[in-house]
């Protein structure tokens, strides 16, 4: 059965230890995915604008689930949004400060934004994934539709930080890793699988047509909701527990030639 829907995380994924990917034979494929209405799909925890920027030749041309999959848009425009209370905002902010000096951004639909205190270290680091980065002095004074927290740990403390946060977050918010040391806070039910079957509904596109890659914990769902599902060799052991292929590493253009074979 002929693949319609091809959907790709981008860090760990369809982008290098550079941020970069091959975009002279990327442009190839995605000029062949549109001959042949094959829907090239963006799954990623990061926002819009910086989605947007990775694929700034295209992004009015395809289909972006950010934020985990509570904000999606179509060429362009605004499919779906789903965002949180400031009741639980304000909780979340509280768990968080309770565990230590813990530095988070609040992932709005116009920008990420991150306290005045934030330690320069982090500060830099963020940047790199957020690409309208805010400083504020007060969160209450944020004027925004926020989705999801992004927070940032070493690595080897990232079991123990998820362990805290379903123990404090009573459910209103799923802690969940999304790779590098950082754990996003998102909202129950919202993840990239969400935004997969929205899409095969609204394209009527089967399982059995989709196709999707990754790497990391938050890419499980999307993955259960194709047929095709491909991991990263430098995948997670959970992700690769769901998948049905392994491929090689995003050092690699495996992805790139997976999807020139599905295409073929």
């Amino acid at each position: 059965m002929a693949v319609k829907l091809i959907a790709v995380d981008m860090d760990g994924t369809f982008l290098n230890s550079e941020k970069e990917y091959n975009r002279e034979r990327f442009s190839k494929l995605f000029t062949q995915m549109k001959e042949k209405n094959v829907r090239f799909v963006c799954a990623s925890g990061n926002q819009f604008p910086q989605l947007k920027y990775y694929l700034e030749d295209y992004h009015d041309q395809m289909t972006f689930i950010a934020e985990n999959g509570a904000y999606i848009i179509e060429n362009g425009k605004e499919l779906d949004s789903a965002l949180i209370s400031m009741d639980v905002v304000s909780h979340a902010i509280h768990t968080l400060r309770e565990y230590g000096n813990v530095p988070f951004i609040l992932c709005g639909k116009n920008g990420a934004y991150v306290h005045t205190d934030i330690p320069s270290d982090y500060y830099k680091m963020f940047q790199k994934y957020f690409r309208n980065l805010v400083q504020v002095t007060n969160f209450d004074n944020i004027n925004d539709d926020i989705f999801k927290f992004a927070t940032a740990f070493p690595e080897e403390e990232v079991p123990k930080v998820l362990d805290y946060l379903h123990g404090e977050l009573n459910g209103d918010l799923i802690p969940v890793a999304s790779g590098f040391g950082f754990v996003d806070l998102i909202q129950p039910g919202m993840h990239k699988g969400r935004g997969i079957r929205i899409l095969q509904e609204k394209w009527g596109i089967t399982k059995e047509e989709s196709a999707a890659f990754g790497d990391s914990p938050n890419d499980i769902e999307m993955l259960t909701e194709v047929g095709h599902s491909f991991v990263m060799s430098n995948g997670h052991p959970d992700v690769k527990a769901v998948s049905k292929t392994e491929i090689g590493s995003n050092e690699t253009e495996s992805l790139l030639d997976t999807i020139e074979e599905l295409l073929n």
